[in-house]
């Protein structure tokens, strides 16, 4: 039970990743050199903001920070996996 309420406790973050990742694999599947690197910054915007509000809130000590980004990068990667799924079937 403690497993599902923790998974449940991280869905809202990884929603709010979820925005930039979906317009960051959109950029991503358009072709040429201008489009993957404002998907890059799409990523690094949107990503870096999310987990330095983050940061902002929870900056207490260092276990605290290495604990919210190692978190944060894995919401981050679950978004992406999720994105870059959805914008595949987008595009068939």
């Amino acid at each position: 039970m403690g497993i599902a309420v923790e998974v449940l406790r991280l869905i809202p973050l990884i929603l709010a990743f979820f925005v930039p990742a979906l317009l960051g694999m959109a950029l991503l599947k358009e072709r040429g050199e201008g489009y993957k690197i404002k998907a890059v910054l799409v990523f690094l915007i949107g990503f870096g903001s999310i987990i330095g509000i983050q940061l902002l809130i929870r900056n207490v000590s260092t276990l605290q920070v290495l604990t919210t980004l190692g978190v944060s990068l894995t919401q981050a990667a679950v978004a992406l996996l999720i994105a870059a799924f959805t914008v595949y079937k987008l595009a068939d």
